[in-house]
This record gives structure tokens, sequence and C-alpha cells, in this order.
């Protein structure tokens, strides 16, 4: 097989295919006989609202391109279920229903809320001292300011200070991001409020992977802008951030900088940015690079836990190792590890791979939502911050921080309990 052959091969894994297709339903939990709690999904939410942030163009309407803005926006948008009832979508992201027929979506009411001026902000040189424009300067506190009280007010309209914070991969649409993360809440049980982060990818070409490797660079500063923003809200207790495909690169860039920018002040990045759980799924990151960050720069340790779904098998990350040389960290398996990164973890309890090696079709590498197991263990991690080997999540452990997952995984919800 050719070059070309193989970058149009890479495309077509990579690729939306239209309509979307719906996530499978996730195993069901089962429960504790100790514990006394409310299903999890028996009712349909109170709202279908998600924020979002993203440095994507608007289009003609009130969507989003593929097209890079030097401007970050915030807004919301709703999501309608158009195949079946809320009642009945529940039951089916709970597990507690199957059907031949996967959800259909579409997407409505979307409403940017507020924009933030251009990166970089405008400044001239006055004595050799840099002095940024006025008129940007109001404009970003005054977007700042809105999107504030915007977090607060939803934060404050359901109850939580949990931010599930998304990250979508290559290839994707403004649309198909938001699917994703929806799919991901509903699966929760509605767990806390959800926020996409939406940059800018999906042009429909087959050198697209290239041109959306930079934009993924492009979008690092506006993803520690948004992560800034949650941080400095006082209302917000708990930060899950989830990131798939390169995704996960553009959300490790930014966390590793921000990590730096935190020891450098003396401060904690847990306590600080309160990302307790990072949930890397198919991480499209070079191999060599990631075990730099985890091992040598002790990446692990800013963050409650990292969870890690790789698959050993997974085409589209075999394609992207080819083209850039080297393995990629989604695909990593045991045997792969460095023995200094092995002699590390042997310590380090707080990283978490979980190997899916039962993924099949377009599975393998959107096992985070079209894998019944994995599905239902972010599912439950989400909810309540579990680590692998933690009673909710019974997953084998291997070796070392890996672990294994199948089709048949099934947690135990043991959260939540009904107080006396």
């Amino acid at each position: 097989m050719n070059r070309f052959s193989l970058i149009f091969l890479f495309f077509a894994l990579g690729a939306c295919a239209h309509p979307y297709p719906g996530a499978v339903s996730p195993n069901p939990w089962t429960r504790s006989a100790e514990a006394v709690v409310e299903d999890p999904l028996a009712s349909q939410p109170a709202v279908t609202t998600l924020l979002y942030v993203t440095d994507r163009t608007r289009t003609g309407g009130t969507g989003y391109g593929t097209d890079r803005s030097s401007s970050m926006a915030f807004g919301s948008l709703q999501i309608d279920v158009t195949n079946m009832s809320m009642p009945a979508y529940s039951d089916y992201m709970s597990g507690a229903a199957r059907s031949r027929h996967t959800p259909r979506y579409d997407l409505a009411n979307i409403v940017e809320a507020a924009r933030f001026p251009g990166t970089p902000m405008p400044f001239s040189l006055e004595n050799g001292a840099m002095r940024r424009d006025r008129s940007a300067i109001l404009a970003n506190q005054a977007a700042r300011r809105d999107f504030t009280r915007a977090l607060s007010d939803e934060l404050a309209a359901r109850g939580t200070g949990k931010v599930i914070l998304f990250v979508h991969g290559f290839n994707n649409s403004f649309e198909r991001g938001a699917f994703s993360l929806f799919e991901l809440w509903a699966a929760s049980g509605w767990e806390g409020l959800p926020i996409l982060f939406s940059w800018p990818t999906g042009e429909p070409n087959v050198l697209s992977y290239f041109g959306d490797t930079q934009d993924g660079e492009f979008s690092v500063f506006h993803l520690k802008e948004t992560l800034r923003l949650i941080a400095a809200n006082e209302d917000v207790d708990e930060v899950v951030l989830i990131a798939h495909s390169r995704g996960a690169s553009i959300a490790t860039t930014a966390l590793r900088e921000l990590l730096i920018e935190s020891r450098g002040a003396g401060l904690s990045m847990l306590n600080t940015y309160r990302v307790n759980t990072l949930i890397l799924a198919a991480p499209d990151i070079d191999l060599g690079v990631m075990e730099q960050r985890l091992v040598a720069e002790m990446f692990g340790i800013g963050f409650g836990q990292i969870d890690v779904y790789l698959n050993r098998s997974d085409d589209a990350l075999g394609v992207s190792g080819w083209l850039f040389g080297g393995v990629r960290f989604g695909s990593l398996g045991p045997e792969q590890l460095s023995a200094e990164s092995r002699a590390v973890f042997q310590g380090v309890d707080s990283v978490h791979f979980i190997l899916v090696d039962d993924a099949r079709g377009e599975a393998r590498h959107n096992h985070f939502r079209l894998h019944p197991g994995v599905l239902a263990d972010i599912a439950i991690t989400m909810r309540t911050g579990a680590e692998p080997g933690d009673p909710e999540r019974p997953l084998e452990h291997l070796d070392l921080n890996f672990w294994r997952i199948d089709q048949n995984y099934t947690p135990e919800f043991v959260g939540d309990q009904a107080s006396e």
C-alpha cells in the first residue's frame, strides 16, 4: 500500500460518518447489597443544555465551521433525541434497556453568549514596555464576567459543583463533539455540568490530518484559557476532563504548560485547577513524548487520577504511528513501556492503563462510546471518581499500572447512598 492510500485509509477511519452513529448501550451498573440507592437514570434530566467553548469560525447561521478563529466564544446549545423519548433514552444509556436502534440527535438552540477579543490582543510599545489595547482589555474582562456568571448559574441550577469538560478528536464537526459529550453525560446519569471544548477540525479532504495537527497546537492556548476561567470560579469543586484521540494531545499539552506555571508559582496543580480525573481515550500522542511527561516531568502527580484507554489493534493510531514514525500512546502494550517508566510506575499508582483488546470495527478507535464496557467504566468514573480496583470498578489487574476491560465488564454502583 502506498503512502497516499494509507493517508486515505486514515482519513476514512477518523472520518465523521453521517448521520451520526449513536453510542451503544453501556453495560448496566449492578447494585451493592449494602447500598440503598436510586436508579441513576430513573427519570429524564431537567435540562438537556450543554455549554460550549470554541475557537472555530462562525458559519452563516448560528453554527461553527472547520476553520480557526482568533477569538474564543462560549455559549449554550440543546440536543434533542429524535427517535426515542427521553425516559426511553435514559433507560438505553443506563444499560437498563437494549434496542436494535441507536439514538439519533438534532442540535438546536445554539446561543453564543459572549466572545473574547482575538489573540494576540492588540498592543503597543511605549518606552520599551508593552501596553495592551484598553478596549481589548475591557472586552476580555466583560467576556470573563459573562462566562463566570453563566457557569455559576448553570452549576446552581443543577445543584452540582462538578464540571465535565470534553475535548473531541480529529475530523469531528462541532455537532459530533456535542453529541459525544451528550452521550457520556447521559451514561453517567446526567452527572455534573457538561462543557464542550470544540477546536477547528473536520475539513473533508485526505490531507486534513496534517492541518488538524497544527490546528490542535493553535487551540492549546484557548484550552488553557478555558481551564483558567473554570478554575477561577469558586463554585467549581471538581473537573473531570475527557479527551479523545488528537484531543488528548491538545489537553495534555495545555495541562503540562499549566503544571509548569503552577510549579513555578509554588502552587498545587490539583488544588488550583481541580482536575481530579483526567480520562484519555485512544490518545493520539507519541509514546516517547507521553512517557517523558508522565515520568520525567511527573505529570501524573498533578491530578487525582489519570485513566488511559488503550487498544493495541487501533487501526487509526496504527496509521498515525506510520505517518509520524513512532508508536502512539493509545496503542501502547505493557511490553512497550520502557524499563525506566516501568520502574517509576511501581511507585506511582495514580496513572492507570486500561487495555481494550476486544474492541472491533469502529470501536477500535472510538471505544469510549462504542464499547459497552468502556462506556460503562467511564460513566461510573465520572459519577463516583472511583479508581480501578475500587468496588465500583472491578477491572482485571494485570501488571504494574495495567488493567484489562472487556465487553462483559460491569461496574458496581455503590455510591450516592440514600441519607438516613
